[in-house]
């Protein structure tokens, strides 16, 4: 992400266990080494965010994520917003977190 130059990020994981060391890795010294990797490759950004999401939740991302490990292109990117086949998944994502935050 700093590559891209983002400098606040927030990064919604699948995998509960990793939030607890990332965010308080103190209290889990079993995952030192992974949150230290994770630690210091945030330590550049200004600002960010790591939290647990469901599975269901982050449908959209998932997706996206399948079609370029399925699909092996020659070239990769980011992107700065959605595939255009996904459109309608995404929005109907936003407009569901917004109807949570309510």
């Amino acid at each position: 992400m700093n590559a891209h130059h983002m400098n606040q990020v927030n990064f919604a994981v699948e995998a509960s266990e990793m939030v607890g060391p990332v965010n308080r890795p103190k209290v889990w010294p079993s995952f030192s080494f992974q949150s230290n990797e994770i630690l210091c490759s945030l330590e550049k950004m200004n600002a960010w965010k790591f939290t647990q999401e469901p599975h269901n939740a982050n449908r959209g991302a998932t997706l996206t994520a399948q079609s370029a490990s399925n699909h092996p292109r020659l070239q990769s990117y980011v992107a700065t917003g959605e595939p255009l086949w996904l459109e309608e998944l995404f929005e109907n994502e936003r407009s569901a977190a917004l109807v949570v935050q309510s």
